[in-house]
């Protein structure tokens, strides 16, 4: 290809090609000119006008269509002028100049590779939306662009509104805030000698080299948390109409996640593969609970983020919600003893509330800092300041609860309710992160624990919709979804402690088993694993690693790990087996009654509950041809097209003959659809 370009650059504009190490110019004195080719004049001053007009003419032309598409490689930038254009500004002698220093300079061509290409015919000028395929080195400039370009020329300080926010509460926030952000990010990214910690919390920086890059970094996490707090301030003061955010802003956790969040952007944004997520959580003192809600918030504010980053949190925000926020030791138990009562048995018998939150003062001792190099922590304050009767619901009081209060505050809880749906109504920030047994500020006799688990479990049925439905799809089961999602929303609302220590697709699995049982269909559980390995969240310890509780001969619990089937049929089942019996009619037909195979099944929703998804299934497009069609997956997208491919491809699984090109394979399936 690069041969018949030289070639047609040589006829095009009455160039000679010739190499570019037997030319002597002073252009070319920096460069290395090993295997490169120079064209005289080409991009001179005084034939730039011309070769330009020759330059459009050859684009209109059809003469290379097939070969040469150089509409391709146009940049939407003001610099790079029209034919039409450069003769009416060819008279202002700064135009043609810009035009080529931008196109000569090499430091201005690699910035401008970093923008968005876009054809002629983009939206602007009224076609249609060309999707750019991201490779991971235009991504991590992307994001590293963002970064530069966004964050770093922000404030090193909280702005005149933010200040405006924190002075606004009951006492004046800014310095507790300032503080807090200098501590925790010292904890995640330190500067000075760890002591006998060794740097395992955050960042090790034992040489001069790591020290500076530890304190770019940490300005670049501040200024981000800065930025995202203060467009959370705007929004949660216009939903509540008051300037007051008292609550909120006083609360430590809430800040914590949201300086964890900042950090964990920037160590994505540089690869930082030393301090992997979730070593944030362990330097914060947070849990992953804690962290699920902030990221939704955190993404909704900060409008600028770039698409990688949000999928980064998106990924995140999977992990937390599949397995680690029901790990035990989170925080998540501690709200559910509250929400649901009737599970602080079982919790406290398998130990799984989390510990109180490391205070500032204690993340201060464990980083060894010097008393001097640092002021008084907010945490000392609040102490001080505090009331003497230590009410739990004071602003000013940590919103930490220590696990014997909490188990002693539930005995006069009333029961919660246990209905959770797809979609959640709008409700203050301040009542997710409050203490679990403070009450709503706007659900009455709600607790804020309640509203917390309400919104984790709404998250946990969309994500486990969307897997289900991928593999009912993959099994060629797809009539069996919303079964298999009415049995695991059921386990969710009334048999949640088959979730304790373990991971959401492990009831997905045994779900969807335990509907093909019941249901009669010939398919078994090696099948279901075998197709579950190839979806993109899988990994092994899913089916091989099941976390089963036993009691050992003194008495005493003990616990062990199963596979998956042995897990279905010692624990699954005796506590699911009365809704899947409940699958059955009471005629004795089963489910996929091949006589009435569309039958309402009694008791299920008649409105299917995937009706926000995107409905990815195949489609029959010929009466006469078993033909298909479904949407590319984004996931496949990416994958299979090239970056320098602007098309979208029918991707095919299988060739139709054994031993047939792609080129026919394509050629048969145009025949079947025409």
């Amino acid at each position: 290809m690069m041969g018949k370009f030289h070639k047609a650059i040589e006829v095009f504009f009455s160039t000679k090609a010739v190499r570019a190490s037997e030319c002597k110019l002073e252009t070319l004195d920096k460069i290395d000119t090993d295997g490169l080719i120079y064209f005289r004049d080409l991009l001179d001053k005084e034939c730039f006008h011309s070769n330009f007009e020759k330059l459009e003419k050859l684009s209109s032309t059809t003469s290379w269509e097939g070969e040469l598409d150089l509409k391709r490689f146009l940049i939407n930038n003001d610099n790079i002028i029209s034919a039409e254009n450069s003769s009416r500004d060819f008279t202002n002698l700064s135009c043609p100049k810009r035009v080529f220093e931008t196109l000569a300079s090499p430091t201005k061509t690699i910035k401008n590779m970093l923008t968005v290409p876009s054809s002629p015919s983009s939206p602007v000028n009224g076609g249609s939306v060309k999707v750019v395929q991201m490779t991971p080195v235009t991504s991590a400039m992307t994001t590293a662009k963002w970064l530069r370009g966004v964050i770093s020329s922000l404030p090193e300080k909280p702005s005149s509104k933010l200040e405006k926010f924190l002075s606004s509460c009951d006492t004046d926030l800014t310095s507790d805030v300032t503080k807090r952000v200098s501590i925790i990010l010292e904890a995640i990214f330190p500067t000075k000698p760890s002591g006998h910690w060794g740097g395992s919390m955050g960042l090790n920086c034992t040489n001069a080299f790591d020290i500076p890059w530890a304190e770019a970094r940490k300005m670049e996490a501040s200024k981000l948390y800065y930025r995202v707090l203060e467009a959370i301030c705007r929004a949660e003061s216009l939903n509540t109409n008051v300037n007051n955010l008292t609550p909120l802003l006083s609360n430590e956790r809430f800040h914590r996640c949201l300086i964890a969040c900042s950090a964990e952007l920037v160590l994505a944004t540089h690869k930082t593969v030393i301090m992997m997520f979730p070593a944030v959580l362990e330097s914060t003192g947070l849990t992953a609970f804690d962290l699920s809600k902030i990221i939704e918030n955190f993404v909704r504010h900060e409008e600028s983020l770039p698409r990688e980053l949000k999928r980064h949190l998106n990924s995140l925000e999977e992990q937390l919600l599949e397995s680690m926020a029901w790990e035990k030791g989170s925080s998540l138990y501690n709200s559910l003893v509250v929400a649901r009562p009737s599970l602080a048995s079982e919790i406290n018998r398998l130990g799984l509330l989390a510990e109180s939150m490391p205070s500032l003062d204690d993340i201060v001792a464990r980083q060894n800092f010097h008393a001097e190099d640092l002021p008084a922590t907010p945490s000392k304050k609040r102490a001080a300041d505090s009331d003497e009767n230590g009410d739990s619901r004071s602003p000013k009081r940590l919103c930490i609860e220590p696990r014997s209060t909490l188990v002693d505050q539930i005995s006069q809880t009333p029961p919660a309710k246990q209905s959770y749906t797809l979609k959640a109504k709008w409700r203050p920030l301040q009542s997710t992160f409050a203490s679990p047994t403070v009450s709503n500020l706007v659900g009455g006799n709600e607790k804020c624990a309640e509203v917390g688990v309400h919104i984790f479990f709404s998250k946990i049925l969309k994500l486990a919709a969307i897997r289900i439905r991928n593999l009912c799809e993959r099994l060629r089961h797809v009539e069996q979804t919303e079964h298999v999602y009415n049995i695991f929303k059921q386990i969710l609302d009334q048999q949640t402690t088959l979730f304790f220590n373990r991971h959401i697709d492990q009831l997905i699995l045994c779900s969807l088993y335990g509907v093909a049982k019941v249901s009669q269909l010939t398919l078994t559980f090696k099948e279901i694993v075998n197709n579950y390995k190839r979806e993109q969240q899988c990994i092994p310890e899913v089916f091989r690693s099941v976390f089963v509780v036993n009691t050992n001969h003194n008495g005493g619990l003990g616990s062990r790990h199963v596979d998956i089937i042995v897990f279905y049929n010692e624990v699954f089942v005796p506590a699911v087996k009365p809704f899947l019996v409940a699958l059955i009619p009471s005629g004795g037909a089963h489910p996929d009654n091949k006589k009435n195979p569309n039958s309402q099944i009694p008791g299920s929703p008649k409105s299917p509950p995937f009706s926000n998804l995107p409905d990815m299934s195949p489609k029959k497009v010929s009466s006469s041809h078993n033909v298909y069609i479904s949407p590319l997956r984004q996931t496949k997208k990416d994958a299979l097209l090239s970056p320098s491919s602007r098309s979208f491809y029918a991707c095919i699984g299988e060739s139709t003959h054994a031993y047939q090109s792609p080129s026919e394979d394509l050629a048969a399936i145009n025949n079947c659809l025409n």
